[in-house]
């Protein structure tokens, strides 16, 4: 446990008080428990010293003062655990993420696509700009979701870590008779095909065969939806409701409480509002759809003639 309180610790300072990695980590090790670093003061951290009286990092006033914001602003809760803690610095930094890349958007790198434009009859400059920021937005948030999603599975059990390199499985589980479990992670209840089934129907014989537990993990969805993937699953994958985990299955498997999955969602709400607030993602979205558009109009001009005369300047 006291491992995984310094990952996390250490994960909190990086992201949140903007320490390097290094200091991170060298900082979170002078720690013992939640408590300890929620009533730590100025003081405190202007004098880390070590076993011999000497001090292995040194901290400037904005270092000290971001790190002490973090219990000004309540990121880190002391009546929760470890993992709720982590999950909740896990998920504020995904949706930072994604707050900063929707903000650093511009015309430049957003690239309306001309041949998009005529395709789809798009005849205003709003409309040019709003489906390209959603398709941008979108595939962006999409393709970071796997590694979050992976990171909340990780954090949510001390008994689960990454699969070893090399061999594909993302988590491994083992639990408290010394039992391995093996889980290929999956994000939605569609993401598997044909060939894919197959290749893991054999990977999970295998473990099996070597006396281990294998499955595919899918975060969400229930076993009773009517998918193609999981069309192909009941044809291809033997006993398969033995070797998947589907939508709360995984998570309460992973953690080892039945009502996690309900608990998860909580913490997910809880961490989104101290980067959103009372506001959602669509809020930054639509800001930077007004922002944009007035970049286009201020170069191109309004209505068709705008979009004529940028598609005419990128040709």
């Amino acid at each position: 446990m006291n491992e995984k309180f310094h990952e996390m610790l250490s994960f909190i300072l990086e992201f949140d008080a903007g320490l390097t990695k290094g200091k991170a980590r060298t900082l979170a090790s002078f720690f013992g428990n939640l408590r300890d670093f929620i009533d730590v003061n100025e003081e405190d951290l202007k004098n880390v010293k070590g076993i011999k009286g000497k001090r292995p990092l040194i901290l400037n006033n904005n270092e000290v003062e971001n790190i002490l914001s973090i219990n000004k602003k309540g990121l880190i809760n002391g009546s929760e655990d470890i993992n709720n803690n982590y999950i909740c610095a896990i998920s504020r930094a995904f949706t930072k993420r994604q707050v900063d890349m929707i903000r650093s958007l511009t015309l430049d790198n957003l690239n309306p696509n001309p041949f998009l434009i005529k395709t789809l009859n798009l005849k205003s400059v709003e409309e040019v700009i709003k489906i390209n920021i959603y398709m941008a937005t979108t595939r962006s948030i999409v393709t970071s979701m796997g590694f979050f999603i992976e990171n909340l599975l990780l954090g949510s059990s001390d008994s689960v870590t990454k699969g070893p390199r090399g061999e594909g499985w993302d988590l491994l589980k083992i639990d408290n008779k010394s039992k391995k479990h093996w889980v290929q992670i999956k994000s939605g209840p569609n993401d598997m095909d044909k060939d894919q089934i197959v290749y893991w129907a054999e990977k999970i014989e295998q473990k099996i065969l070597e006396g281990d537990k294998a499955y595919i993990g899918i975060t969400y969805g229930k076993r009773s939806n009517n998918t193609v993937t999981f069309g192909i699953m009941r044809q291809l994958l033997p006993d398969w409701e033995m070797k998947t985990l589907i939508g709360r299955e995984l998570w309460d498997f992973i953690s080892d409480d039945p009502h996690y999955h309900q608990k998860l969602f909580q913490i997910l709400q809880n961490s989104s509002e101290q980067i959103l607030q009372m506001n959602s993602i669509y809020n930054e979205i639509e800001c930077c759809i007004e922002r944009i558009i007035n970049e286009f109009t201020s170069i191109y001009g309004n209505g068709s003639e705008g979009i004529s005369k940028y598609i005419e300047n990128i040709f």
